[in-house]
């Protein structure tokens, strides 16, 4: 069963540090960039709920200042990069969506 949040669509748009081979610095508690082995790798469109340890913001200004304050830490040629997430929620009484979650393994 899938709860029912409401109505979720909307574009949500956001700003990422991004190295050269596409990853996202991430950074611990104390905001001190974390070993590059353990940065986020994963599809762009999922990331918008990392913004509290990963190098994503809703501000460009925000982004600015993350990077020029880690910017000697990162490879050359890493940039801001902007993005944009749109959400469409789905039916979720339909079969589609039952066998997507059940060949995800998404616990429910």
């Amino acid at each position: 069963m899938i709860n029912d949040f409401g109505d979720l669509d909307a574009r949500f748009e956001f700003f990422a540090v991004v190295t050269p081979d596409g990853k996202i610095p991430t950074v611990d508690d104390n905001a001190a960039l974390n070993d590059p082995a353990g940065w986020y790798t994963s599809p762009i469109g999922s990331i918008a709920h990392l913004s509290d340890f990963a190098l994503v913001f809703t501000d460009w200004d925000d982004a600015n200042a993350d990077y020029q304050h880690h910017r000697e830490q990162l490879p050359a040629g890493t940039t801001i990069r902007a993005f944009a997430v749109s959400v469409e929620e789905i039916d979720p009484a339909g079969e589609d969506v039952e066998e997507a979650h059940d060949a995800a393994d998404l616990p429910t």
